[in-house]
């Protein structure tokens, strides 16, 4: 049978250009691909965009509680060689669940592009989690994604009015109307430094530094 893969970067660690190229090598072989991706993700509308501006339309632009089990996208993705989702992130449990149920009854691989965790350094409280719990293979993208002082970036820090946060809904979509909110990538010690300096476990650590000093 098929598996379902989940492939993961910070932001702007090439996760989208990595589908595009994937659903390009379909192409061109002649076999059929099917994009996936949710409704909650506004930026591009009905496309998947890469931040170097190439984009694709989607197959299936999902809404919050669909099912990818109906009639309607059953027959979208059923003859496909790859299912490509964008933003897994953004799928609830059943979602995910109905992914692998695709891949392992009737042999169409499932590769889930997406993050790890939100903006506050915690799983996103939709299905990651599940993701995790059920995907066959789990793969970090060699990661093009940089941190400011030139490290690895691992977090996705969001900025609210040019000031780090970590408070807040975990979706807020940077798709260019939302003038309030940016989105940083960074590495471990510049999130802590710069969003998580002021938690009780830096505050906590700080005093015992201080303590012992």
């Amino acid at each position: 049978m098929a598996e379902m893969i989940f492939k993961y970067s910070a932001m702007n660690g090439g996760k989208t250009l990595n589908i595009l190229q994937t659903a390009h090598s379909y192409e061109e072989k002649n076999f059929k691909y099917v994009i996936v991706k949710s409704i909650k993700d506004t930026k591009g509308q009905k496309n998947i965009v890469s931040r170097i501006g190439i984009e694709k339309e989607v197959d299936i632009l999902l809404k919050e509680n669909e099912s990818l089990l109906t009639d309607k996208n059953y027959k979208i993705y059923y003859t496909a060689k790859v299912i490509l989702v964008d933003e897994v992130e953004l799928l609830n449990e059943k979602q995910i669940k109905e992914l692998w149920t695709i891949a392992h009854l009737i042999n169409v691989p499932v590769i889930c592009y997406g993050l790890k965790s939100n903006f506050k350094g915690d799983i996103f409280s939709n299905g990651i989690a599940q993701i995790f719990a059920m995907a066959d293979h789990i793969e970090e993208i060699g990661s093009s994604s940089l941190c400011s002082c030139g490290k690895k970036a691992i977090f996705n820090a969001r900025k609210e009015n040019d000031k780090f946060t970590d408070v807040g809904p975990d979706i807020i979509i940077d798709d260019g109307n939302n003038k309030n909110y940016e989105y940083v990538s960074l590495c471990s010690d510049c999130y802590l430094k710069y969003v998580k300096i002021n938690s009780i476990e830096a505050q906590n650590l700080a005093k015992l530094v201080a303590k012992i000093k």
